[in-house]
């Protein structure tokens, strides 16, 4: 189970799942290994949410968007884009009318709050408004991810609890299988993974749907260039 912190909502992530060997066929209902001359082998949900696991944290870049909503119709919704070490561009946005905007370069981050979030954060406010301006200051390596509403650019990808295979189908137009991950700590909720059956085992989409709330996260652009750079303007400095 993966713990993060969007916009200040704690969203419970999971990660994982499958892989094929480069010369073995994609199957239409799983996925399968080959060894020499062997009959292909099914692969079992939880090996597939491993090897998933293991291809998503060697990525070199991707975009990972989310949006959780509540059963009482609150909505938060989250993107990253980042290299999933230390650099990264990340915009946070609820239904509540707050809004961040970040960018973290090594150890410095860029920061735009807008005048609701520094409300919701306890900041003083008095006689300020939304601005243009991003803030300047030195990341904090000892903070905890999601502190503040801030990303420290990673993802963790880990695997827990039970896994079983559900239905084939597309996500975003890839074909994907459906790994149903349940874990009796959690008796209200399930995740469902969808993981690419041809190619590399990436994992597309995460979807966790309990009695409270529904989280979606999304992942793309998988190793294409990650093109972050500092503000151009507007920047001011501020205290460390």
């Amino acid at each position: 189970m993966i713990d993060s912190n969007s916009g200040g909502t704690i969203v419970r992530m999971l990660s994982g799942t499958a892989a094929s060997g480069a010369a073995c066929m994609a199957l239409a209902v799983t996925l399968s290994g080959c060894s020499g001359n062997a009959e292909p082998q099914e692969q079992p949900a939880g090996q597939m949410l491993a090897e998933a696991n293991k291809t998503m944290k060697s990525l070199q870049a991707v975009t990972i968007t989310g949006r959780v909503t509540t059963e009482d119709g609150r909505w938060s919704t989250t993107r990253l884009r980042t290299d999933l070490k230390g650099t990264c561009s990340f915009t946070s946005a609820a239904s509540t009318g707050e809004k961040l905007d970040q960018i973290r370069i090594g150890d410095t981050d860029f920061i735009r709050p807008n005048l609701k979030h520094m409300q919701l954060s306890g900041m003083d406010t008095k006689g300020r408004k939304d601005q243009k301006n991003w803030g300047r200051t030195t990341a904090d390596p000892d903070a905890a991810a999601g502190e503040n509403g801030l990303t420290d650019c990673t993802h963790p990808f880990a695997s827990f609890g039970k896994a079983v295979k559900g239905e084939t189908g597309k996500t975003r137009g890839i074909p994907t299988i459906s790994l149903i991950v349940t874990d009796k700590t959690d008796k209200s909720g399930a995740y469902t993974f969808h993981v690419a059956t041809q190619g590399k085992p990436y994992i597309y989409e995460v979807v966790y749907k309990s009695p409270d709330f529904r989280n979606v996260t999304s992942f793309s652009d998988f190793n294409t260039p990650l093109n972050v750079k500092p503000p151009k303007a507007h920047v001011v400095n501020l205290p460390d």
